[in-house]
This record gives C-alpha cells, sequence and structure tokens, in this order.
C-alpha cells in the first residue's frame, strides 16, 4: 500500500511539476466542473421557472453566445498566442483586445435588436425600453470579456484560476437564479450575467498584477514588447473564420438532419452529437495549454506537441474505447429512442475522436507557427466534406451515415497533417519521411514502455542479487533486447545491471560476461580499460544478472548529425579496433569448420524464421557463393566485436578531438572472426536508411564502400578477400545475432521483410550478379 501511495504521490508530482500538463489538467477539469455545474442550473431553472420561460431564457442565452463567438474577433486564439511573448505590453495588448471585442458585440447586439422582430419574435421583450436595450447590449458585451478572460489566464500561464473562476461563476449562477425568479422571461439571462459581472471584475484585478509582474520581468522598452496590431489582425482574421467555420459545421449539420430525415431524426443526432463531442472538448484544451506554453518556450515547441498529443490520448483513447462499448446504456438513459437510433451514429463520433488527437494537436502547432492557411484550409475542407457527405450519406444509412462521414473526414485531415509535415509533430517538417521514420520508431518505443514497467518490479531484488542495497538510486537506460540494463550507484562506483527477462537475454549476458573476460585477459594499458569489469554475476528466478563497471563517455550517435564530427569520430574508432584486432590476430586457413560456424549457422537460423516460398533455394545459392570463395583461403583472424556501431561506443572529448573511452555489449563477440567485419559493421550501420538498404548499396557500389573506408584512414586486413562477401559476412552475422538476442523482444516480420528479403532476392536464378556464379 505505501509502494502504491508514493507511485500515486510521485505521479501527481510529476504531473503538477509540467506546465503544459498541468495547465491542460485545469481546463479540462473546469470544462467538466462547468458543465455539471450548468446542468445543475438547468435542472432548477426547470423548478423554479414556468416552461415557457424557461425556454424563452435559453432561447435568449444561446442568442447572447453567438453574438459573443461572433464578437471574439479571433481574439481567443490570438490571446493564446501573443500573451506569452507580450512582457511590458501584456496590459496593452489585453485591454485592446476587450475593447475592440466588446464594441463588436455591442454592435452585433445593436444589430440583432434591429431585427429581432424578424428572426426572434418572441424576445420582443428586450426592446420594451431603453432600459432593456442597455441590459441586453451591455449584457453581451460583458458576456464576450467573460469569455475571453480564460484566454487571459492561460496566456499569462494562470490556468489554475480558470476551474476557479467558472466554478465560482457557475455557483453564484445558481444562487441567484431562485432570488430572480420573480423577473420570469429575464431569470435565466440576469442569474447568469450578473455573476460574470463579478467573475470580470475580480480576473480584472488578477489580470492587472499578473500584467505588472511580466512588465517587471521584461528588460524590453514598452515600445519595443508592443504587438503591432497588424501582425495581431493577420492572425486573428483567418483564425476567426476559421473557427466560425468549425462553429457552424456542427450547426448547420444539425438543420441538414432536421431537413433531410425530420424533427425526430435531429434530437437523436443531436444528443449523440453532444455526448461524443465531449472527448473533442478534451483535446481543444490541452490544445489552448500547448499554445500558450509553445508561445512562452518556442524552442521546445516540438516536444511540447508531442507531450500535448500524449497527454491527450491518455485520456481520450480509454474515454472513447469505454464509450463505444457503452454507447447504448448513454442514449438509454435519455429514452429508448434514442438508444435504437443513434448508438451507430454515437459509436462512430467517439472513434473519431482518435484521429481528431492529431488533427486537434497540429492546428493548435499552425497556430503557433503563424500558419493560418493551414488552420483554415483544415475547417475549410471538414466544414465542405461534412455538410456534402452527410447529405449524401444521410440518404443511404442515416444517421450512421453521419458517423461513417465524420471519421473518414477526421482521419484523411490527420493522414494530410501527418505526411504533409504539418502536424507540428516534428521539427523539420519532411512530411511523410518524418511520420514513417516515426511509425517505425513505435515497436521500440513499446518495447521501452514495456521494459520500465518489468524494471519497476525487478530492480529491488536484482539490485539484492548483486550485493546493493533496495533503495540504490537507478535509471533505465535504452534495450532494443530481452535485457534491462540500468544505471546505478555502487560502492565501487557508477554500475550497469543487466537483468535478463528471457533465456535468450541469459545466454547473452553469458555470453558478454565471457568476452570482457577473455579478451580483456589478452589486452593491457590503455586497451583492456576500454573493456568494462564484471563486478557481480547472479542467477535470480531463472534470470541472469549481471553488474559491471559503468564506463565514462558518452555514445557515439551524439555525432550522428555533424558530417565532420562524425568522421572524426569514425576514424578514432576504427583506428582503436584495429589496436584490438591487432593485438589478437592470427593467420589461419578458412575450413569446413569455420565455414560451418561462419556460414552455416547463420543461414540455417534465417531459413528457420523466414521461411517463404524459394527462400531455400536461395539461401543454398548465398551458401554456395561464400563457400566456393573462402574455402582454403589464408585469412587474419582475431577477436571480433560483432556489433560496431555508434550506439556501443563511448567517446571522451580532449580539446577538439575524439577519444574512445569504451566499449560496450560484447554478446556478439567472436574469438575467431574477421576483422574486416567489425569495420564494415561500423559503415553499414552509420548510413541513411535501414541495414537492408545500406547492404544493397554497398554491394551495388563496392569501390564506393572501399572510398569511404580510405577516406576514414582504414585498410582492410585481408585485402585479399572480395569486400561484396565481406559485406554478406557481416550482413549474415548481424541477422543471426538479432535473430538470438530476444524472444520476448525479437525482430518482427517487418524487419525481416525490409533487411532480410531484399538480400536474398540478390540470389534468385536469374539475378546477373550470381548466374556466373560469383559476385563480381
Amino acid at each position: 500500500m505505501t509502494n502504491v501511495k508514493n507511485g500515486l504521490m510521485a505521479s501527481v508530482k510529476t504531473r503538477m511539476g509540467d506546465p503544459l500538463r498541468r495547465s491542460a489538467d485545469a481546463l479540462i477539469i473546469g470544462t467538466g466542473l462547468t458543465s455539471l455545474l450548468g446542468l445543475a442550473f438547468w435542472a432548477l431553472a426547470a423548478r423554479c421557472l414556468p416552461t415557457e420561460a424557461v425556454g424563452v431564457g435559453a432561447a435568449l442565452m444561446s442568442t447572447v453566445t453567438l453574438l459573443a463567438n461572433f464578437a471574439t474577433l479571433g481574439m481567443r486564439n490570438g490571446l493564446l498566442r501573443f500573451l506569452p511573448g507580450a512582457g511590458s505590453g501584456t496590459l496593452r495588448l489585453i485591454l485592446t483586445c476587450y475593447a475592440f471585442c466588446a464594441g463588436a458585440a455591442m454592435l452585433a447586439a445593436g444589430i440583432f435588436l434591429a431585427g429581432q422582430p424578424v428572426w426572434a419574435e418572441k424576445l420582443g421583450f428586450l426592446r420594451e425600453s431603453p432600459l432593456t436595450v442597455l441590459a441586453f447590449v451591455l449584457g453581451t458585451a460583458v458576456w464576450v470579456i467573460f469569455v475571453l478572460q480564460d484566454q487571459v489566464l492561460i496566456g499569462l500561464r494562470r490556468t489554475g484560476w480558470v476551474p476557479i473562476q467558472n466554478g465560482v461563476s457557475s455557483v453564484l449562477k445558481i444562487a441567484a437564479l431562485p432570488l430572480l425568479a420573480s423577473t420570469v422571461a429575464w431569470a435565466v439571462f440576469a442569474a447568469t450575467v450578473l455573476p460574470a459581472v463579478l467573475a470580470v471584475l475580480f480576473v480584472a484585478a488578477l489580470v492587472l498584477r499578473f500584467a505588472r509582474q511580466a512588465a517587471a520581468l521584461d528588460p524590453r522598452p514598452p515600445a519595443e514588447a508592443r504587438v503591432p496590431l497588424a501582425r495581431l489582425v493577420r492572425f486573428a482574421a483567418p483564425d476567426h473564420l476559421a473557427s466560425l467555420l468549425w462553429f457552424a459545421t456542427t450547426d448547420v449539420l444539425t438543420l441538414i438532419v432536421l431537413h433531410v430525415a425530420g424533427a425526430e431524426a435531429s434530437a437523436y443526432w443531436f444528443m449523440a452529437n453532444t455526448v461524443g463531442y465531449a472527448l473533442y472538448l478534451v483535446t481543444s484544451n490541452v490544445g489552448s495549454a500547448l499554445i500558450a506554453e509553445s508561445a512562452h518556450d518556442p524552442e521546445n515547441a516540438t516536444a511540447h506537441a508531442r507531450r500535448a498529443l500524449l497527454h491527450s490520448a491518455q485520456l481520450v483513447v480509454p474515454a472513447a474505447l469505454a464509450g463505444i462499448l457503452l454507447a447504448p446504456l448513454m442514449l438509454h438513459l435519455m429514452g429508448p429512442h434514442y438508444a435504437e437510433n443513434a448508438t451507430g451514429a454515437l459509436r462512430l463520433i467517439l472513434a473519431s475522436a482518435i484521429p481528431q488527437l492529431v488533427v486537434g494537436i497540429g492546428i493548435s502547432t499552425a497556430r503557433v507557427r503563424g500558419d493560418m492557411r493551414t488552420v483554415l484550409g483544415v475547417y475549410a475542407f471538414t466544414a465542405a466534406f461534412t455538410w456534402g457527405g452527410s447529405w449524401v450519406a444521410l440518404g443511404w444509412w442515416g444517421l450512421t451515415g453521419i458517423g461513417v462521414v465524420i471519421l473518414v473526414n477526421q482521419c484523411l485531415v490527420a493522414l494530410f497533417l501527418l505526411c504533409s509535415g504539418r502536424s507540428g509533430l516534428w521539427a523539420d517538417r519532411r512530411g511523410w519521411r518524418s511520420f514513417a521514420a516515426e511509425a517505425w520508431r513505435l515497436p521500440r518505443a513499446w518495447r521501452q514502455w514495456r521494459n520500465s514497467r518489468r524494471s519497476a518490479r525487478l530492480v529491488a531484488p536484482a539490485l539484492a542479487a548483486c550485493g546493493l542495497p533496495a533503495d540504490t538510486q537507478s535509471r533505465l537506460l535504452t534495450s532494443d533486447s530481452d535485457t534491462l540494463v540500468l544505471a546505478v550507484g555502487g560502492a565501487e562506483g557508477e554500475l550497469v545491471v543487466k537483468i535478463a527477462i528471457s533465456p535468450a537475454a541469459s545466454r547473452g549476458i553469458d555470453l558478454h560476461a565471457a568476452a570482457v573476460a577473455g579478451l580483456g585477459a589478452k589486452l593491457g594499458g590503455d586497451l583492456a580499460v576500454l573493456l568494462p569489469r564484471t563486478v557481480h554475476q547472479a542467477t535470480l528466478d531463472g534470470r541472469r544478472v549481471l553488474a559491471e563497471t559503468r564506463l565514462a563517455g558518452r555514445t557515439a550517435t551524439a555525432t550522428a548529425t555533424d558530417p565532420a564530427a562524425g568522421d572524426a569520430v569514425a576514424r578514432t574508432v576504427l583506428a582503436t579496433i584495429g589496436r584490438i584486432h591487432s593485438a589478437t590476430g592470427l593467420l589461419r586457413e578458412i575450413d569446413e569448420g569455420l565455414l560451418a560456424e561462419w556460414v552455416d549457422g547463420p543461414i540455417a537460423a534465417i531459413r528457420q524464421e523466414y521461411g517463404l516460398p524459394g527462400t531455400a533455394a536461395k539461401l543454398d545459392r548465398l551458401s554456395a557463393e561464400l563457400r566456393g570463395a573462402w574455402l582454403g583461403r589464408q585469412v587474419l583472424t582475431g577477436w571480433v566485436h560483432g556489433d560496431l556501431w555508434p550506439g556501443n561506443v563511448l567517446l571522451g572529448w580532449e580539446p577538439g578531438t575524439p577519444r574512445v573511452s569504451g566499449i560496450v555489449d560484447w554478446e556478439n563477440a567472436r574469438v575467431v572472426g574477421l576483422p574486416d567485419t567489425d569495420l564494415v559493421h561500423w559503415w553499414l550501420t552509420t548510413q541513411p536508411g535501414e541495414l537492408g538498404s545500406a547492404v544493397l548499396d554497398a554491394l551495388e557500389r563496392p569501390d564506393g564502400l572501399r572510398a569511404d573506408l580510405a577516406r576514414l584512414g582504414v585498410e582492410l586486413p585481408n585485402e585479399n578477400l572480395e569486400i561484396e562477401h565481406l559485406v554478406l559476412q557481416t550482413w549474415l552475422w548481424h541477422v543471426e545475432a538479432g535473430l538470438a538476442r530476444a524472444s520476448t523482444n525479437r525482430v518482427g516480420l517487418v524487419w525481416l521483410a525490409r533487411n532480410v528479403g531484399p538480400v536474398i532476392k540478390l540470389f534468385d536464378v536469374d539475378n546477373r550478379k550470381t548466374r556466373a556464379g560469383g559476385l563480381r
């Protein structure tokens, strides 16, 4: 129980320490609280007021809300976008927005009153006297400021006040309704607007305080901090049009249902859409927090977008799945006819909330970038597709057809944002290439998440087995195998603890320990310190556990994006591994025993996993190719690492020069191997794309591979061997190791299809490279 409590407290502390998640949670709580109190308000109104007064009050507040939405003039998102960086211009920006929007609200209210006899005959009491006109006009102006002040608080990163002021306003509204019931038609309006006046005054005092704090922290002069009006208008105008399109999409859709299918169908649709749209509001609230946080910290906008997407998904996906299962029950609460006629539509709307996660976050990031063409284009496409598609689908599938249209629309828009690079989830906007690259990383991310769950359960007993206190601080490191790798502190300094979670991982740990012991005995001086030293080995419930010294330095993957630094690192690494090869090198003839180990073993492993038609014959040709080329050849052999890539090399830095400080993960090492394969393996794993494409490239242009190695100052130890055969041998050992190192996190069919299939295909009967019996 104590562990559960501590874990819960740690989780809450983590969430509260993240400004984005804290803001998003506050907005979601505020929305839920306002909705519940709003339901209570209307339930009370139904008891305190005549039915006609409730209807008139609802129509009046709907009118005020509609006019206020028009009068926001795009400043909702405009305030979110520009307030975080306004500094000493904060108060000026807020007052300017309030003035413009309040003026627009009064103008809109005046236009409505002028045409009231035409479009709202039952609201004639609004024009009874100058006092009623003034009350309606000023009430509308107050309401638009009440709507905007949520965005002001979010933009100032004071989102915690949003649920407080909205909750208090809703409670005051409920309390005021019985006191104002005698005003009948005005009761709902007065009970809603009067608490809003108090909320506006209270938030205005808060805003004045927060604006002064922002000005005090801003070193810029006021003139420099001022947000140009033209820039604000360029953002707000298209955003306002997009927002109106979004509101109109739902409203017009209700009218389409009413026109095509009748009043009953319209009621069924309205209830299904109201329930399903609640999940859209979750993403919308997270998106608002994302805009404010990204505007405040633009350098980390991509990271904020990913965290926002994850946070939204953690809330929306479970709720959507649960709602899909419980849809009939939820609608049955409103009456059996609702469940009978609207269940299909509700389920599809709930399902559409999942792709809408990408759409909502993508639109928010577009607003941060100022990419208003994307914002407007998405909403225009959504409106046109939804209206046109629903008009047609209603006749075919009824209300369920509208759900299909909405789901397809959200999927198409999400796919467009991902494939066009406009989702905001990647900084470089490579479009579909970024999307595809991230999609291929999903299995790795899943493995890391699963490993973190396992480590929480296994760490304490593993540490105890290694003679370390159970409360020793530990940190899970990245691993693609069935081995949990942790960095921990110990009496002998920083340690790495490896915990096997499968028999394959146990074998790997034993092979690694044997390799570092055997090779360490042969090396001396500065080469011996490049290997980790085993401190403790144990078996825990059938799992092997290993504790070893943690070598200093950072992995060489940090230089992957800098070609010049990458070349410098490659020269150093290959020179260092070359010294290890020389220290352990022996001349040897390649005999049947070596060929059985080098060639037959890996090919047998591939046969077992990759059993597509024709594969056996192709593998036979590959075996014959290598056997025919190598049997009886004199070669230099020695210890090889077997998995030499930047992630397994640790670097220290002399002034301006990289230095190898460690080489780790020796479970694929061979006592008798071809040193050339380590060099080729480094080249293959530092090429763009996956292993299979790098192997094909090396076989197509072997001279290019030789030139690249020569540029790095590398001479192959066995120059008499054809480099194509070395590439194939390196590939065989890599695939064999990948198949053997894991049974839980094993390589999948997609990896085999991309990295094994294309290479095997070279050994088709009609392949020009193998027709004559040789690669050259």
